[in-house]
């Protein structure tokens, strides 16, 4: 019995993130209401306040999975210093080229903040772990010196997705490696 519940448990997130992501195709943010998601998802609003408090813990929810698979692939293996911003940067553009007119609404809405904070507790979080491999100063130093960088390329990420910066993703990717690996390879020489 209880297997069955959380299959159906499962079931029920899927359904109401979905239509989420599809009503967010559709329609602005701010103008999407439980109602909305209910119908979308053709479940009832007790099944919604079950899993869910309200339209942002629904984005929450999506955000962090998204996330998690990044966070996955990131401790997969111990990636020598050199890879590590390949490996971040690759998967992050990999993440939202699997659905960029998704990803395109989200950080033109009031949920870009909820995607950059994912995006800096991924970058800050694996870093941290790996301090004694990339830095020699202090442990201060190295958290200031990784979320300046984290906060960075967040930004960036805002800015393309706004169309402030002339380039593809792929050369976003490809400049943000280059630009994370001087950082680390200055920052190994202090």
């Amino acid at each position: 019995m209880a297997k069955a519940e959380y299959r159906s448990a499962i079931r029920s997130r899927r359904l109401i993130s979905a239509a989420l992501v599809d009503l967010l195709l559709k329609k602005p943010l701010d103008k999407i209401t439980v109602t909305d998601v209910v119908n979308r998802a053709e479940v009832n609003r007790g099944t919604f306040y079950a899993h869910f408090v309200d339209i942002p813990a629904v984005l929450q929810h999506l955000i962090e999975s998204t996330f998690s698979v990044l966070r996955e692939a990131l401790s997969a293996q111990d990636w020598p210093l050199s890879e590590v911003p390949h490996v971040l940067l690759s998967q992050v553009q990999s993440l939202l080229e699997e659905d960029l007119p998704f990803y395109q609404k989200l950080m033109s809405s009031s949920a870009a903040g909820m995607m950059c904070d994912q995006l800096v507790s991924v970058a800050v979080d694996y870093l941290l772990q790996r301090k004694e491999d990339f830095f020699a100063g202090s442990q201060q130093e190295y958290e200031l010196a990784i979320r300046f960088c984290a906060g960075g390329l967040s930004n960036l990420y805002r800015d393309w997705f706004a169309g402030k910066l002339p380039c593809t993703l792929n050369e976003l990717t490809q400049k943000g490696e280059e630009f994370l690996c001087s950082i680390i390879a200055n920052a190994q020489k202090t």
